[in-house]
């Protein structure tokens, strides 16, 4: 198989888990936003997402190439255009707002509540990437374990040296009591960026390795 067939063979992979995602609910690195709005033409993104990906909420397919809009977004490729055309992913982490932010191309398509560091580990401000990622990772300094964890960076924590700092689910005692619920909406961690269950593992499962991470104040 040459590297065009490979190509094609891999877009027409992901548009068929896309597929599956939005028949039977199912999450598999893929999310259907189906959102509370309005959804007119039932092909699981709302109204409103439509208008800003430029796509016909009275159209199921609007650039007409055989796929829904909504498999399209799901598999992070252009709705509006008949070529596999990739849109970029990013995380947006707003530490005033308490939120993190899904976006693709540009257009947010989910906001989760997050609960960042508190002073003095608040969580560092810049744009980085992820750098790995692990279903279940175990912190030496918390001594607890991290859900649907993903790094993005270090800080350097006094006393206790350098730190990897990423996103990750509510963290898990050895016993399996989690931490920190009724504190998501407000800063509460060691630098790292706490999401519920649920959320996190939508998040872990959306972003690939490289996706760019943005954490505003």
């Amino acid at each position: 198989m040459g590297e065009i067939d490979m190509v094609g063979y891999y877009i027409k992979m992901k548009i068929y888990l896309a597929s599956i995602c939005i028949l039977f609910g199912i999450s598999m690195g893929c999310s259907v936003y189906a959102a509370t709005s309005i959804d007119s033409d039932a092909d699981g993104v709302s109204d409103t997402i439509e208008k800003l990906f430029g796509t016909d909420p009275h159209k199921i397919d609007t650039d007409g190439d055989g796929y829904p809009d909504g498999i399209e977004i799901s598999a992070g490729f252009s709705p509006t255009n008949t070529r596999p055309i990739r849109l970029e992913k990013h995380i947006v982490i707003r530490i005033s707002k308490q939120q993190l932010e899904k976006q693709l191309g540009g257009i947010a398509l989910e906001t989760f509540p997050v609960s960042t560091g508190i002073k003095p580990y608040s969580t560092p401000l810049g744009t980085f990437t992820i750098k790995n990622k692990s279903k279940r990772a175990w912190s030496d300094i918390g001594k607890l374990w991290m859900p649907w964890w993903m790094q993005f960076t270090y800080v350097n924590v006094p006393t206790k040296g350098l730190k990897t700092v990423g996103i990750h689910e509510l963290p898990e005692w050895p016993d399996g009591r989690k931490e920190g619920a009724n504190n998501l909406g407000h800063p509460a961690s060691h630098g790292c960026v706490r999401l519920g269950v649920g959320p996190a593992k939508n998040v872990y499962e959306w972003a690939p390795m490289g996706t760019k991470v943005t954490v505003l104040q």
